[in-house]
């Protein structure tokens, strides 16, 4: 027999998941300041991104010599390289120190643990050459191959914060950045939202109907993507704790 605990979480288990719009409100002037405002815990001279040229100042800057890393590796043979994942696991992580220490310095002081990375992302480079990511459903498959990510940083079933942060910078104009923050900006307030696949495919469309839908006011925002600027709008507001942006930092 289950319990009333028992019943409550099955019950909500398999509730739709209701996403919200708390843009309406946002100051898409102010994105940039505000978004560089929470970025301060970024180190410029992180030993993870001195193999990365050239040098990043801000996360904003690191954002686009990835971007170009990524573009470029993806179409050579071997791939998306150790040195570029080490810095997207950087861009990603480094709010969190625990979490820096458990996958990029990790990384750097194993070299077994390098190797199969390295491996790892030549296979994974070579399968995004092979599928589309055009609709969220298949987004959603292609991160529960849970198979090609076998490798320090992605491996775990529950990492899809930073495998669609990977798929992100190989497809920024498909595939949007699944953070905790932004899922408390558009609603969801349960723990550990960010690794499961239920809030997962309620978002990916969520966010590109919130880039449709707001698309004239950051029309002059440049150069960052539709789905990136809702991104970024998401994380401000989910620091903020409500719908409407103000300055605060990390």
């Amino acid at each position: 027999m289950k319990t009333l605990s028992q019943s409550s979480i099955l019950e909500a288990s398999t509730q739709p998941v209701q996403l919200t719009d708390p843009l309406s409100k946002f100051d898409w002037s102010s994105l940039y300041d505000e978004y560089d405002a929470l970025c301060r815990g970024f180190k410029p001279s992180a030993p993870y991104l001195a193999s990365i040229s050239p040098s990043s100042v801000s996360d904003r800057e690191l954002y686009w010599v990835l971007m170009k890393r990524f573009a470029g590796e993806l179409k050579s043979a071997d791939g998306v390289s150790f040195e570029t994942y080490l810095g997207m696991l950087y861009w990603k992580l480094y709010s969190r120190g625990a979490a820096v220490a458990n996958t990029c310095k990790f990384l750097i002081e194993n070299a077994r643990a390098r190797e199969n990375a390295t491996i790892g992302l030549r296979k994974l480079s070579s399968h995004l050459r092979e599928v589309s990511t055009k609709e969220p459903q298949e987004i959603t498959e292609l991160l529960q191959d849970h198979g090609k990510y076998c490798f320090r940083g992605m491996e775990y079933k529950t990492a899809l914060p930073v495998r669609t942060t990977f798929l992100h910078f190989a497809r920024p104009a498909e595939v949007s950045i699944f953070d905790n923050k932004v899922l408390h900006a558009v609603g969801v307030v349960e723990k550990y939202a960010n690794e499961k696949f239920r809030y997962l495919q309620a978002y990916l469309p969520h966010a590109r109907r919130l880039a449709t839908k707001h698309a004239q006011s950051f029309s002059n925002l440049y150069p960052e993507g539709p789905l990136r600027l809702i991104d970024m709008a998401l994380w401000i507001v989910g620091h903020n704790g409500n719908g409407v942006s103000r300055k605060c930092t990390r």
